[in-house]
Order: structure tokens, then sequence, then C-alpha cells
């Protein structure tokens, strides 16, 4: 095993996160975003919305399309709601939304 290998490994069973910028406490991103932007992974978004009861398991590419909620200033996510209709990124405002 590679070193960068160990490295990663270590770091997954440690749960450490993969994001470079954590989101801030209370705004609402896309997925989407949060992977583009501010280096959350599928596994992070995964946990997310697996532990909100009223999402159900979604695919990869759906995890994208999910509403989330930052619930501290660690980085931490909830989902919030699946955007049937697409997740939309708005510049300038500090919350995102689901499109209508």
């Amino acid at each position: 095993m590679t070193t960068a290998a160990a490295t990663a490994l270590l770091a997954l069973s440690l749960g450490v996160d993969a994001f470079t910028t954590a989101c801030t406490f209370s705004q609402y991103k896309c997925g989407a975003g949060l992977v583009a932007i501010q280096g959350y992974n599928n596994t992070e978004l995964t946990n997310a919305v697996n532990a909100t009861g009223p999402i159900p398991p979604l695919q990869a590419n759906q995890l994208l399309q999910v509403l989330y909620r930052c619930t501290d200033t660690n980085g931490g996510l909830a989902g919030n709601s699946f955007c049937i209709g697409g997740c939309m990124s708005m510049p300038g405002v500090s919350d995102d939304q689901c499109a209508k």
C-alpha cells in the first residue's frame, strides 16, 4: 500500500472531513456547489442525506441536487430537501434554493 493510500484510508477510518472550506453555519447550499467550490465529497453528502429522515437514499449524481443546511461551524451538514426541479446557486445571496 502506498503512503498516499494509507493516509487516505486512515483519514476515512478516523472520520476526517475531506472538504477544503467549511460551509457557513445556518446557510443552505446545493450539493454541486459544496463539491465544486468547497471540496466536500460524496461520502459527506451521503452521510448528511442518510441522517435526514424525509430524504430517501440517493444516487451519487442526485446528491448534487440536494439543498443542504450547514449545521455547525465545523462544516457539518444535514440534507434539507431533494430539489426535483434542480438546485440553484444564488450568487450574491447567502442561501441557495430549489428551482420551482
